[in-house]
Parts: structure tokens; C-alpha cells; sequence
């Protein structure tokens, strides 16, 4: 029952994590490519 319940508590927070920081490094990408777009587009 311990190994059950550290087993679920330690998964958790790890899905969760990954979850919650994927589109904050995806928006992150975008946010870069535009700005950079922005950039040349001024620059050209």
C-alpha cells in the first residue's frame, strides 16, 4: 500500500510538471519567432 501510494504521488507531480511546462516552451519558441520576425521585418 506505501509502495502504491508513493508510487501515484511521485508520478503526479512529474506528468503534471511536464504538462504544465510544455506550452510555456512552446509559447516561449513562438513568442521568439515572431519577435525575430518583427526584427528582420524592420531591419530589411
Amino acid at each position: 500500500m506505501k509502495t502504491e501510494f508513493n508510487h501515484a504521488a511521485n508520478n503526479s507531480p512529474r506528468s503534471g510538471s511536464s504538462k504544465q511546462a510544455a506550452p510555456v516552451v512552446w509559447a516561449a519558441i513562438v513568442a521568439a519567432m515572431i519577435a525575430l520576425a518583427i526584427w528582420f521585418g524592420m531591419h530589411a
